[in-house]
């Protein structure tokens, strides 16, 4: 599935921001189950767990976690221009289990 990059503000020199990906609705509905708490992304050699929130499954299908962000800045993803979030794929692996990729 397509996903594209999230955050949780500006891109400002003093101020942190919170990145993960936008999954969107679609998506939600269609590979993820209500009875997960937690997905396993893998990035490259590294898995990380992410917890999924309420909000994921109703307005805000986002799965956030410093490690992504971290992914995000390693790859040059970060920062994008205002309006143009990264696309990246996000492919089921089984489960719960998700591998993201540029």
């Amino acid at each position: 599935m397509v996903v594209c990059g999230w955050k949780s503000g500006e891109f400002l020199v003093r101020r942190a921001v919170a990145l993960g990906v936008r999954v969107g609705r679609e998506n939600v509905e269609r590979f993820f189950d209500k009875g997960w708490d937690i997905v396993l992304i893998k990035m490259e050699s590294e898995t990380i767990p992410v917890r999924i929130t309420r909000a994921f499954w109703t307005t805000l299908p986002e799965l956030r976690s410093p490690a992504i962000g971290a992914w995000m800045r390693k790859k040059g993803l970060v920062p994008w221009p205002e309006g143009r979030p990264p696309e990246m794929r996000l492919t089921p692996m089984g489960r719960n289990r998700f591998r993201l990729d540029v």
